[in-house]
């Protein structure tokens, strides 16, 4: 039953616009911190560990995907979110912290937030551009 899943859910991310993947990538990474967390509450430390790595998969991807040039300021503070929240989670293994975890998890909820709302106020002027384009070429007809 689990390949018509992996089959949607490959499709999904195929088909998925970079903002909706940013989205995803942030979803993977707060399921997989819950996951931890739930592990630690029952003294699985080995899959706790392979949780919080599963997230710092996800965070590693987030950093490498940044544009250092065109993002500027915004990237590089990004960058060093995403290092302080997989050290952060580094340390909870470490310290055996649900507090970690909870921290890194509310952080990650509210930066995600942020980027819904960014995202769609690029889609938003990104229609509002097109309508535009849209009207200028019908007058040229």
């Amino acid at each position: 039953m689990a390949q018509p899943y992996q089959n949607y859910r490959a499709a999904d991310v195929a088909t998925a616009d970079q903002g909706k993947l940013i989205l995803m990538v942030y979803d993977h990474c707060i399921k997989w911190i819950r996951k931890a967390d739930e592990e630690l509450s029952g003294s699985n430390i080995e899959k706790m560990a392979r949780a919080v790595q599963r997230s710092q998969d996800g965070l590693t991807e987030l950093m490498c995907t940044l544009n250092m040039e065109k993002g500027g300021e915004i990237s590089r503070n990004l960058f060093r979110l995403y290092d302080f929240y997989s050290r952060h989670l580094t340390l909870a293994i470490r310290q055996r912290s649900s507090k970690h975890l909870k921290d890194v998890a509310q952080m990650m909820i509210r930066l995600r937030e942020a980027w819904v709302i960014a995202i769609d106020n690029v889609r938003r002027d990104h229609s509002a551009l097109l309508a535009a384009t849209t009207a200028q070429l019908s007058m040229v007809r």
